[in-house]
């Protein structure tokens, strides 16, 4: 039962999605993932997957999940949430040896009004904070794209 649960989460995530993203920035490089309204209007979630190929070692690979709310009548929102690498993750201040290890970070961020009809520009700062090993903090930030609501 738990594997059909699962199954049926993972094809339903997709068409309740408000927007695909894809953003250059932390915690790996290059991420992708889905915005979903959890609170229309108010709060939202998003789940993303990311690869770092630039360490110069191996890609560190992972993932995350992020609960964001958004400030009533502005581009601005903010939240938290936790990710998973499997390796070196970016961040400006200390390189989080995440091998295998979990963090949690910071959302601050606002949309760009660029005037594109469904496309949207965002820039956002991440504090993080990583757990493997001797617990490390990190500063990141990333800009992206939305593409959808």
């Amino acid at each position: 039962m738990r594997k059909w649960l699962v199954l049926m989460v993972l094809l339903l995530t997709p068409a309740f999605a408000q927007s695909v993203q894809i953003t250059a920035g932390s915690p790996f490089g290059v991420n992708a993932g889905i915005r979903l309204p959890l609170v229309p209007f108010v709060l939202d979630g998003r789940v993303y997957a990311g690869a770092n190929f630039f360490t110069g070692g191996p890609a560190s690979l992972g993932g995350g999940a992020d609960v964001l709310v958004t400030v009533p009548l502005t581009d601005l929102y903010a939240g938290a949430g936790l990710f998973y690498a499997t390796g070196t993750t970016v961040s400006l201040l200390a390189q989080g040896s995440t091998s295998g290890g979990l963090g949690a970070r910071g959302v601050i961020g606002t949309y760009l009004n660029v005037g594109l009809p469904l496309i949207g520009i965002f820039v956002e700062v991440h504090p993080m904070l990583f757990f493997s090993g001797p617990s490390t903090f990190g500063l990141g930030g990333a800009v992206g794209v939305n593409i959808g609501f």
